[in-house]
């Protein structure tokens, strides 16, 4: 494999275009020549960073993380951005992650030369986001020629669930760090207090009953809500430099509280929609009902 890459890597450049790209793994070692895919052999140091930092604020100059490849993107005839994740790594080695640790969004940007492809970008990382150090990353395509990196989330914390995603635009410069887009997508309380079933059931379907063992234990007034989302981008109506706009779509049921009493469940089936300005998608109507958990 390796003698077989170093021969990609040697080609001319306008050989390139007629050659297989590069694997994901492969890139990264060139971005990392120590890096293997095997148990600790993906652990590196890279520059301290604001980013970074919100891992640690008490780091020196450079950092030790563990990377994994994700995917590799043409994003135009002579430049592949890969895409990779890194989770922060004690100085002996082990994992540094808890419930609360979010995973960083990495991105290198390659370019060939005489001598095969070569880093002209490194981003690493661009951004935090998860939980866990995990997050789910893809791409969407914006216009006839544009995509987004696409990097989705969630988590579960005493019943708390919620999930989360966001946009990034993708092109030859390699990720901007700014997100076209963060909002929360799916939200829900229900087994956080024992009677959120009884409360939703009569709206939203297929809710498992909770731990019977606190059902006759009385609680104080408080919030239920089970709501699910979906987004999706018009690109039909996307110019070829613009985006067209996006819409998030909302079911669900929301049993709000008072300082006496529970009020009854209402159903939630709303939208909420945004437009391409400025470099970002900024809302024009409607409101994202998931509560902050």
């Amino acid at each position: 494999m390796k003698r077989a890459f170093a021969a990609v890597c040697a080609l001319p450049v306008l050989a390139l275009a007629q050659v297989a790209d590069p694997q994901p793994d492969e890139l990264l070692q060139l971005a990392f020549p120590t890096w293997k895919d095997e148990e600790g052999g993906r652990v590196v140091s890279i520059p301290a960073s604001a980013v970074t930092r919100a891992w640690d604020a008490r780091q020196g100059k450079r950092r030790l993380v563990a990377v994994v490849p994700r995917q590799a993107v043409r994003v135009a005839p002579d430049r592949i951005v890969l895409l990779a994740t890194m989770t922060p790594v004690h100085e002996s080695g082990e994992p540094q992650i808890a419930h609360g640790t979010p995973v960083g969004l990495a991105a290198y940007t390659f370019k060939p030369g005489k001598n095969g492809w070569s880093v002209a970008k490194r981003q690493e990382p661009f951004d935090l986001q998860g939980f866990e150090g995990r997050a789910q990353m893809s791409l969407v395509p914006l216009t006839a020629s544009a995509q987004a990196l696409h990097v989705s989330w969630g988590s579960c914390w005493q019943g708390h669930c919620v999930d989360l995603f966001a946009l990034y635009a993708l092109g030859p410069d390699g990720v901007k760090a700014q997100p076209l887009l963060l909002q929360k997508i799916n939200g829900g309380n229900v087994y956080a207090r024992p009677d959120c079933v009884d409360r939703l059931r009569g709206i939203v379907q297929g809710l498992q009953p909770g731990d019977h063992a606190y059902a006759d234990e009385p609680v104080r007034p408080g919030r239920c809500y089970a709501i699910e989302g979906r987004w999706e981008v018009t690109t039909a109506a996307a110019s070829a430099s613009t985006p067209g706009p996006l819409t998030l779509r909302f079911t669900g049921a929301i049993s709000k509280a008072g300082k006496d009493a529970n009020a009854p469940a209402q159903r939630i089936d709303q939208s909420m929609k945004f437009e391409f300005r400025g470099g970002r998608y900024v809302p024009v109507s409607g409101s994202n009902p998931v509560p902050d958990a």
